[in-house]
């Protein structure tokens, strides 16, 4: 999987359901914090809802993270 700033939450959780604890890493809790809208969201939207502070790193370790698991 290719993640870019277009790419869905959803899209990654459901590949990856793991990923969550990328999430985490930047301060969000996908379980508590996003609601459905939110996990049908890119990730350029949910930037400003999640408060993530560094979008381009979060994109960066779900990559590592994704491809770790292929």
């Amino acid at each position: 999987m290719i993640i870019t700033q277009n790419t869905t939450v959803k899209s990654i959780l459901d590949a990856y359901p793991d990923a969550v604890t990328v999430f985490e890493k930047h301060g969000v809790s996908v379980p508590t914090e996003c609601d459905e809208s939110i996990l049908d969201s890119e990730l350029i939207l949910c930037d400003s809802m999640c408060h993530i502070d560094d979008l381009p790193q979060l994109m960066r370790d779900l990559q590592v993270f994704t491809d770790s698991k292929s």
